[in-house]
């Protein structure tokens, strides 16, 4: 009964398309969650040295 399930190969690229895509994805957000992290980091030394100055 379930043999020719397990036999279909016709779904197959797109659930390859989708584990691709969900692991670019988040990869692009710890990324993007680290350079936001880095970035909030250096603006807080660009304030400091600003309110030193005046």
């Amino acid at each position: 009964m379930f043999r020719p399930l397990f036999r279909d190969q016709s779904g197959s690229p797109a659930t390859e398309f989708a584990l691709v895509a969900s692991i670019i994805s988040i990869a692009a957000l710890g990324a993007f969650m680290a350079l936001g992290e880095q970035s909030s980091n250096q603006m807080t030394k660009v304030e400091t040295a600003y309110a030193e100055v005046n």
